[in-house]
Order: structure tokens, then C-alpha cells, then sequence
């Protein structure tokens, strides 16, 4: 490979590995914002706990409630993770093909040069193995000539 195709394709590989690190920062965010979520979730259990006796039912309710949410709130987190993840993984496979085709069409276009250029030389070399040839047949005549 050239070096110019290895630079371009480790530039290339750099934009996306930073993308990942975007996203990987992302998911540490969603991560600290859960277990911020979990230590509330551990604070109120325990200061339920102590009133536990005086609000049973309507502390049975909230804490369903709440539950429920958080798993609206996880699963639509779910999905538009998998929309990144599923658009991601189209632009880079769409990216990839048209750096494919484009790569392809410019080593497509150097070999019929190479091709045009080698064909031009041979012509040329063609060309001067026949004067040459012409040139000596020519000396032998003028030696017979002298002689």
C-alpha cells in the first residue's frame, strides 16, 4: 500500500476510533447519572424503611411508580443507543464503499497510464531498433560500395 492510502486510512480509522470515545464518554455519563440514580434509590429505601410503618401504601405506590419510569426512561435510553450503534455502523459501511470505489477508479486510472506509457515507450523503442537497423545496412552498403 502506498503511504498516502496508509495515512488517509489511519486518519480515517482515527475520526472513527475518537467517535467510539465520544460515545464510550457518553455511556461513563449515562453510568455515573445510574448510579447517582441507584444511591437516591439506597437513600430513600432507608428513610422509607424508618417510616415504612405510617406510609406502607402510598409508599408501595410511588415506589412502583418511580420503577416504572426508570424502566420507560432505561428502555427508550435502549433503543436510541441501538439507533446510534445501527447509524454508526451504516455511515462508516457507506463511507467505506465510496473510499473503495473511489480508490478503485484511481488505481483503475494508473494502470492505463502505466498501460499508455509502456506501449508509447515500446513504440518508441520500435522505432529506433529500426533506424538503427537502417543505419547499419546502410554502412554495409557504403563498405561493399568501397571495396
Amino acid at each position: 500500500m502506498d503511504q498516502e492510502l496508509v495515512q488517509y486510512l489511519d486518519g480515517r480509522f482515527h475520526a472513527i476510533d475518537q467517535r467510539f470515545q465520544a460515545i464510550d464518554a457518553r455511556f461513563q455519563t449515562m453510568d455515573q447519572r445510574f448510579e447517582a440514580i441507584d444511591r437516591r434509590f439506597e437513600t430513600m429505601e432507608h428513610r422509607f424503611e424508618t417510616m415504612e410503618h405510617r406510609f406502607t401504601g402510598l409508599l408501595d405506590q410511588r415506589i412502583e411508580e418511580v420503577k416504572r419510569h426508570t424502566g420507560i426512561l432505561v428502555e427508550g435510553l435502549r433503543q436510541e443507543v441501538h439507533l446510534v450503534a445501527e447509524g454508526l455502523i451504516l455511515h462508516v459501511e457507506v463511507r467505506h464503499r465510496e473510499d473503495r470505489e473511489y480508490f478503485d477508479g484511481k488505481f483503475e486510472g494508473m494502470a492505463a497510464l502505466f498501460r499508455s506509457s509502456h506501449d508509447h515507450l515500446q513504440q518508441q523503442q520500435d522505432q529506433l531498433r529500426q533506424s538503427q537497423d537502417q543505419i547499419h545496412q546502410r554502412v554495409e552498403n557504403l563498405e561493399r560500395d568501397q571495396n
